[in-house]
């Protein structure tokens, strides 16, 4: 499918991102992502179909935008494309990591039911504590210090791919290579990539379907102010103001549910703004 009259919609958005690789029916895509990423083979995954709200979409911190994954119900998966930079990044992966490997067992279960946890974070900027580390993609588990190729247990594993380092790669990691460009600018995804690889085709395709579909550029686009607006918020001290920064989120975000024509009683039960607050914004 061709594009004609509108830009393609960002992958980097993270609710693009999740309406490509975390839509039922779309298996196929996420299995061939999954794969070039973890170097394992899936037979079959199940995807935990999570409804999207539009509130959703001006909140900041969203589980609801990751993409769950299960394997055979004895790999559980989540995958996150982030651009909001985070001074605290890999605390918060590891954290969250920990709470999907701690609720993996139901209670009075023994250790060994636990389900192997891979974490995924696509990152669109560097992280900080990584910056002497050259290549995009990183892997993460736990290794004796002296015998590093010992690995304490399977059951942990973090993928970290730094898509702002995307030009330092080599012949072994092309395929992934192909991925991050499709993620990062989709339009320069030349038809030899596609030809190479029937899964990026086919998550192109569903890319221009989301491009030409006018609800779905309204909530793509809603999802990019908000996005924005947190960037805003972070890079003008949003740690030592933040309870000044809280609310003049919550007026940006009244303004913009204002502008797609909200009613003021839902902003002011989205936001915690009194409608007196509300009215002032007209």
């Amino acid at each position: 499918m061709c594009i004609k009259n509108n830009k393609l919609l960002k992958p980097t958005n993270d609710y693009v991102f999740k309406r490509i690789f975390g839509k039922k029916g779309n298996e196929d895509i996420t299995i061939g992502f999954l794969e070039t990423i973890t170097g394992i083979r899936y037979d079959k995954i199940s995807l935990e179909d999570t409804p999207i709200l539009e509130r959703d979409l001006f909140e900041s911190k969203m589980g609801v935008l990751d993409i769950k994954v299960i394997v055979n119900k004895i790999i559980d998966i989540d995958i996150e494309m982030q651009v909001v930079k985070n001074e605290n990044e890999a605390e918060r992966i590891l954290w969250y990591w920990a709470k999907m490997y701690s609720t993996s067992i139901k209670r009075g279960e023994g250790y060994e039911n636990t389900n192997k946890v891979i974490c995924i974070l696509i990152a669109d900027f560097c992280l900080e504590n990584l910056n002497s580390i050259p290549k995009y993609h990183t892997k993460w588990q736990i290794r004796e210090e002296d015998f590093g190729n010992v690995i304490l247990t399977e059951k942990l594993e973090i993928h970290i791919i730094e898509l702002t380092k995307l030009e330092n790669i080599n012949e072994t990691d092309k395929k992934l290579a192909h991925w991050c460009k499709f993620i990062k600018t989709p339009e320069k995804v030349e038809d030899s990539i596609m030809n190479e690889n029937d899964d990026i085709k086919k998550a192109k395709e569903e890319l221009d379907k989301m491009s030409q579909d006018e609800n779905e550029r309204r909530l793509a686009e809603i999802r990019e102010r908000a996005i924005l607006f947190e960037n805003t918020l972070r890079n003008n001290g949003y740690n030592k103001g933040r309870k000044e920064g809280e609310k003049a989120k919550q007026l940006e975000i009244a303004k913009n549910m204002l502008n797609e024509n909200f009613n003021i009683e839902q902003i002011s039960k989205i936001t915690g703004l009194s409608v007196e607050e509300i009215q002032k914004l007209k």
